[in-house]
Parts: structure tokens; sequence; C-alpha cells
């Protein structure tokens, strides 16, 4: 055996053996792992890369001017003229500072971005578990419903048997079985797709086991609507790039202001004329400001945030209406799995134990049993939607709480 082959031997219990992941541990990873938050955290850097020229002082290049004056009346060439001036501008107005604020005010718009990012990676991870294993819940009422179907089928068999019954309720079974058979891979197949999406916001080899231990089945109660609709005012990642994005816009007016300002230069130089003394030139220039400067920028960011504060107000409003149905619903949703749980769920029980039962007495026909049955199998999947149901009004008011989940 080769030390290669040994080694794959060796790895393959490691490689089969599967990570337990509870819902705050994949929260946890989201914030560390997922890769659009990766790459957010490089499209900061590189906004905040432009720190290293925004207060520099000189606008352009200082200019160096030479010139060569060669005299025109016959004399000799050792009677040579030369001139010399250097001329910087400087930018004076608060230009400078002005830009350095203007950049921090969009790292941190790109650090609101960022944080879309995290949350749209966290409510991923969240959508992905709890599917996963509302997924794995319907594989498990799927079972449950061919252990009644499998009975059912073993009445019409044993009715067959004894001469009563038909191969039409042998059919009408075993089509009720296939159906719910058929439900279970569905199920299986849903959870095999969730976890391979939880696997890929999370940043984990695709060939990874995992198991999942949070429990589902009886989310915890929520906090008042008001508490929501507070929280949401300054942790809604959408609010909040808003603002980032309004206090950005506000740095650039401020900056286009400034740099409406003259710039003023000094310059300095030599003049060498034909038979003439040297003589040394030192002086200041500035730009005379005959038109406005930057007028059509301007316009535009004040423009950009009218807009802005509409869109904010809109936003507000929006949000507030999603959070309100949210929870209504929630709480709705809550009441009906609580009906399904404590009353249809045991009336569906008792009455395919008891539509058996007196099958087996010879008081009731086999297509009272096979309607029991169906109804059983029924109230449990409706139950497992209800749980879905409520679950997915749960993510809706984790991202009016910035991703915090409920």
């Amino acid at each position: 055996m080769t030390a290669t082959a040994l080694v794959s031997i060796l790895a393959l219990p490691a490689q089969a053996r599967a990570s337990s992941l509870s819902l705050s541990d994949a929260l946890a990873r989201v914030n560390e792992r997922a890769p659009e938050v990766v790459l957010s955290d490089y499209a900061t850097r590189e906004v905040g890369a432009r720190r290293a020229s925004a207060g520099i002082l000189l606008p352009v290049n200082p200019r160096l001017q030479v010139d060569i004056r060669p005299p025109l009346d016959g004399s000799s060439i050792r009677d040579l003229g030369y001139g010399a001036t250097l001329d910087a501008l400087f930018d004076l107005g608060g230009a400078p500072s002005a830009r350095i604020r203007e950049v921090e005010r969009d790292v941190e718009l790109a650090q609101a971005q960022r944080n879309i990012e995290l949350v749209h990676a966290r409510l991923r991870a969240y959508a992905a578990y709890v599917s996963a294993q509302l997924a794995e819940l319907r594989a498990v009422e799927a079972r449950a419903g061919i252990e009644i179907a499998r009975r059912v089928l073993d009445a019409a068999q044993q009715r067959i048997a004894a001469g009563a019954g038909s191969d039409f309720e042998r059919a009408s079974a075993q089509l009720e079985l296939s159906r719910i058979e058929a439900a279970e891979q569905a199920a299986l197949r849903d959870r095999e797709e969730q976890v391979m999406e939880l696997r890929d916001v999370l940043d984990m080899a695709a060939e990874q086991p995992l198991e999942l231990t949070t429990r589902i089945e009886e989310p915890p109660g929520l906090v008042v609507l008001s508490q929501y609709l507070t929280q949401a005012q300054t942790k809604h990642p959408d609010l909040v790039a808003s603002q980032a994005r309004l206090a950005s816009l506000s740095a650039t007016r401020v900056r286009l202001e400034r740099e409406t300002f003259p710039k003023l230069g000094l310059y300095a130089g030599v003049d060498a004329a034909p038979k003439s003394p040297v003589y040394g030139i030192v002086g200041i220039s500035g730009e005379i400001p005959v038109a406005q400067r930057n007028q059509g920028p301007r316009a535009v960011v004040a423009r950009a945030t009218e807009s802005e504060q509409t869109r904010r107000e809109i936003l507000r409003r929006r949000i507030a209406r999603e959070i309100t149905v949210a929870w209504s619903s929630h709480e709705r949703r809550r009441a009906e799995l609580d009906v399904l749980t404590r009353s249809a769920l045991p009336a569906a029980e008792r009455s395919f134990e008891l539509a058996e039962a007196g099958w087996k007495a010879g008081r009731f026909d086999w297509f009272r049993v096979a309607l029991a049955a169906r109804d059983l199998v029924e109230v449990r999947a409706q139950r497992v939607e209800a749980l879905a149901a409520l679950w997915s009004q749960r993510l809706t008011l984790a991202r009016a709480r910035g991703g915090d989940v409920p």
C-alpha cells in the first residue's frame, strides 16, 4: 500500500465527521466568512485609500519655465540672456480638509453598504438554516404519513384476502402511499439544497457534512410591536445606508463650495537680459473668478440630496408598514399553529384510531379509514406549513432589526 493511499484511508473518518452547527454559530460565522462580507471589506478599504491624496495643498505640480534670450543686434554669444520662473499654486480655501471629510463620509457610506451585505448574508444563513430544518420536519412528517398509509394498505389487502375488498381499494391505498413517499423524497431534496445554500453563505467546502442542532418547532415569542418599530429607525440597514448617503452628499457639497475659492500661488524667478543687470523675481499670483465653477456638480448634489431625503421618508413609512404586517401575521400564524398542534392534530390522530378500530370491529367500511388517514396526513403537513410561514415573518422582523434574529 502506498503512502498516499494510507493517508487517504486515515483521512476518511475525518472527512465523514459531521460538524455540529447551531443557528447562533452559523450567524457568528457569517460575520467573518461570508464571501460578500469579505469583498465588502475590501471595497471599504479601496474607498479609504483615497485619503492618501485628499489633503494635498498643491492642486497641480509646480511649473518651471526657462527661456533663453539671444541678442539680435549682432552681439557675441557671450551676451546671451536667460530667464527662469518657478510657479506653484496652493489650495488655501479649505478644499483639502473638505476632501478629507468627504473621504471619511464615503468610507462610512461604504461601511453602511457593507452592513447591508452583512445583513443579507445573515438573513440568507438564517433562511437556509430554518428552511433545511423545515425540510427535515417535512421528511419526518412524510415518514409518519408513510407508516399510516402502509397501515391503510394493509387494511385494504386484508379486506381483499377476506373477500370483502376490491382492487380499487388497494390501488387507492397504494397511490396514497406513493404520493407520500414522493413527498418525502422532495423534502429530502429540498433539505440538501438548503444545506448547500448554508455552506455557500458560510464559505464551507461542498462536501462538508453538517449537523444542524437548533430546533425550530417552538420559536420564542416576540417583543411588543412598538419596540420593533423603534429599533428599525436606528438599525434597519437601508435607513442606516440612507443616512450615510446624505452625510456623503453633504460632504461633497461642502467640498465643491470650498473648491470655488480662487487658488493662490507663489512664484520666483531670475531674469538676465542681454547687456542688462541680472535681477530676481518674487511675487504672488491668483486665479480671477470670472466665472462660477462647479455649478453643474453642485446642482446635481443638491438635487440628489432632495431625492435621498424624499426616498428616506418613503422608506421609513414602508418599513413601518412591513414591520406591522409581519408582526401581526406572525401572531396570527402562531395562533394558527397553536390550534393545529393542540386541537386539530390530536383530533385527527384520534379520528384515525377510531376509524381503524371501528373497521377492525366491522362497524366502519374501509373508505372511512382511508379518509381519516388522509385527514391526519394533511393536518400534519398543514402544521409544518404554518410553522414555515411563521418563520418567514420572523425573517422580515430580523431584517428590520438589522439582522438580529428575534
